[in-house]
């Protein structure tokens, strides 16, 4: 009798066991996935932020008259277009995926202001 309750007690506190050991592996694979998604993401970050200084982008609208003039003189010679820049970053083996995506406002002067212009 003493034997069989002594197995008993070993079935189960290996059942117990094994159960905490299985959850110690899960926590250990959430971790390490979660830490290689923040590796993604912080390396599609500085992707992002070196192709919007480096690459060219397409014109997704080109205004007339630009928001937010500098002033009254300006509105003749600055030009705005609105640039459209998404970048995509995917980690080992196509697990994790990090993308970014930008609307830029860019500005650039038309014709060389001449000192007639401010008379």
């Amino acid at each position: 009798m003493v034997l069989v309750i002594a197995l008993v007690m070993l079935v189960s506190m290996t059942l117990i066991m094994t159960a905490s050991l299985y959850v110690s592996q899960l926590s250990k694979k959430s971790a390490t996935a979660g830490q290689q998604q923040l590796q993604v993401a912080q390396k599609a970050l500085a992707e992002h932020l070196a192709a919007l200084n480096t690459s060219p982008v397409e014109a997704v609208d080109e205004f007339v008259v630009c928001p937010a003039e500098y002033a009254a003189w300006s509105d003749s010679v600055l030009r705005c277009k609105t640039l459209l820049l998404s970048t995509e970053t995917y980690g080992p083996r196509g697990r994790f995926y990090s993308g970014y995506t930008s609307l830029v406002l860019q500005q650039s002067l038309t014709e060389e202001i001449t000192a007639d212009e401010f008379k």
